[in-house]
């Protein structure tokens, strides 16, 4: 009997011990530099050797005092004891609250560490007593990023969420800044009818609404910024006074919230793998080609079709072209277009349809088609076939029969359509060329004249041996025709890009003599610099395949088109000054 009421004795111990709370409680946790603060620790024992914490970032303005309390409910005691001081802090940013000790039955307990963070200096400093919330305290605004390592062309969600606690409201908001997605290509997401929901911020409860939504497609490598969605809000908080109804009264502050910058850590797409006729789509799809007839009459029009449908960058990206043997006219294909964007990313279908018309009877194969793409989920390279296609062809198409003109045909009232009606006489007594000074003159300048062609005759030989002169020849013309095109194309977006990018890349060929795989930006800037050309030109240069290759994924107004255009012609210009021959 004694044992057990010695064990008995030891688990009351043993309770009473584990049940020692030793606590820190502040005022607020957002202060103003010009405000003061409450902080109490409190412990339910008669605890020994309270010792406080520094207190650093801190000025102790008051205590600290001690209170003592207990009592008894329904024969169970309990008591609380407490020190109280008064802070006022002296900077600005997260300041700390270190942990208090005491001792209690030989054993030493600390508090928890408290987070406060300090603003700077307010106009209307609050009172110590005033519990209320401060508007900034109660409303924040959050960037939540789906993924902040994406590769590539993987689509990303961003989602833009305005938390406000549940002491306080929001009546309105308006835009400071909005998001700005460069070295992204964006699509928003429609969320007008978005409801307020419950949630939690910080582990306390929330409501919170969806006010912005988009999917970007990383075009770049790299470290690349989201800028921050700035608010004004206009935000509902008690005053900390109440009516004699007991009901608090409320008042409207004006408070800016910010986002944040964000960082999105692009990773590549691996090399190991990467299958030769990968154009750079990333997803998850499905492809297939096909035809609307496998047999036909020759002369008449069928219709082929290359499709590429699932998930992923289906707008950024460039389907395989169909070949089909000489004796099938190919006609250039419709781009049809049937991709929506959802909170997943790109999803949909994408579909080149070419009108094929057979000209001559007999059988023919459509060669495979063969499309790849790049798995981020698997992180892989996937590659489709779509097999080859057997058409059969009848007949032939017959040979155009010929027309008269209008001239030729005869009618009744016009017999004599044919007759000559002019007459072309010539002298009989024509001098003859043959023998005259005339030809004597004819000859004679003929062998003058023809050391001069074997000159040039051997210089265009030489002219056609020489490979990689004409080659450069060549690219400068194209770099010519591709400028020019672009200036037709002022006000087509994507033509006017497409052109300018195929002017400056043979324009590097021409005059820098290398071939495509050797044109990253910085061998051709550290060509451009070996050959003569200033710092500030290469920049200039570099900004501006730069800009062609951005501006394909984002759209552009014509005046932007038209400087870039002009920039284009300038930079030509001062490399063609610049450079050595």
């Amino acid at each position: 009997m004694k044992s057990t009421w010695f064990y008995i004795l030891v688990f009351i111990a043993a309770w009473a011990h584990a049940q020692v709370e030793f606590t820190t409680s502040v005022s607020r946790e957002r202060i103003a530099l010009n405000e003061r603060m409450r902080v109490e620790f409190k412990m339910n024992v008669n605890g020994n050797d309270f010792t406080p914490p520094n207190f650093v970032g801190f000025q102790v303005v008051g205590g600290p005092s001690q209170s003592f309390s207990q009592q008894w409910i329904n024969g169970k005691g309990s008591m609380t004891k407490s020190f109280t001081y008064i802070l006022k802090p002296n900077k600005t940013g997260k300041q700390y609250i270190k942990p208090a000790t005491m001792n209690y039955e030989g054993k030493t307990y600390s508090t928890q560490t408290v987070e406060i963070n300090v603003t700077g200096a307010v106009n209307k400093p609050k009172n110590i007593n005033d519990t209320s919330p401060r508007a900034d305290e109660t409303v924040h605004l959050v960037a939540e990023i789906s993924n902040a390592n994406p590769y590539l062309n993987e689509a990303i969600r961003v989602v833009y969420k305005l938390y406000v606690s549940n002491t306080s409201g929001v009546n309105d908001w308006r835009e400071v800044n909005s998001p700005k997605y460069a070295d992204f290509w964006s699509d928003n997401i429609d969320n007008r009818n978005s409801l307020v929901k419950e949630g939690t911020y910080k582990g306390k409860p929330y409501r919170y609404k969806v006010l912005r939504e988009a999917i970007l497609y990383p075009q770049k490598t790299g470290k690349l910024i989201i800028e921050p969605l700035t608010l004004e809000v206009d935000v509902v908080v008690p005053t900390g006074q109440r009516s004699f109804t007991g009901r608090p009264y409320m008042t409207t502050e004006q408070i800016t919230v910010s986002a944040g910058k964000r960082t999105i850590d692009v990773k590549d797409l691996p090399l190991d793998g990467r299958p030769a006729n990968f154009n750079g789509a990333v997803g998850q799809f499905e492809f297939q080609v096909e035809t609307d007839q496998v047999q036909i009459e020759a002369g008449e029009s069928m219709t082929a079709s290359v499709q590429v449908g699932g998930v992923g960058n289906l707008k950024l990206m460039d389907l395989p072209e169909l070949k089909a043997p000489k004796s099938l006219e190919v006609y250039e294909p419709e781009r049809i277009n049937n991709v929506r964007t959802s909170i997943t990313g790109m999803r949909g279908n994408i579909k080149d349809k070419y009108t094929i018309v057979p000209q001559y009877g007999g059988k023919y194969v459509i060669p495979p088609v063969e499309f790849s793409y790049f798995d981020p989920k698997k992180e892989s390279y996937v590659s489709l076939n779509s097999g080859e296609i057997l058409l059969q062809v009848e007949g032939d198409v017959a040979a155009p029969i010929a027309t008269t003109e209008n001239k030729n045909v005869i009618t009744q009232n016009n017999q004599f359509v044919f007759i000559k009606t002019d007459t072309e006489l010539t002298s009989q007594n024509e001098e003859q060329f043959f023998g005259s000074t005339k030809y004597w003159i004819t000859l004679g300048g003929i062998f003058l004249l023809l050391p001069l062609f074997l000159i040039v005759k051997k210089r265009k030989e030489s002219r056609a041996a020489d490979v990689v002169g004409n080659r450069l020849r060549n690219a400068n013309k194209l770099s010519k025709k591709y400028l020019s095109t672009a200036r037709k194309n002022l006000g087509n977006h994507e033509e006017f890009y497409v052109a300018l990018e195929k002017s400056l890349h043979n324009y590097l060929k021409s005059k820098l003599s290398i071939s495509t795989s050797e044109m990253t930006k910085n061998n051709v800037g550290q060509l451009l610099l070996d050959r003569g050309a200033t710092v500030q030109t290469k920049q200039e240069f570099i900004k501006l395949l730069e800009s062609c290759e951005f501006a394909r994924y984002t759209p552009s107004t014509p005046a932007s088109m038209r400087e870039d255009y002009e920039k284009a012609s300038q930079v030509l210009n001062l490399i063609d000054k610049q450079l050595k021959s």
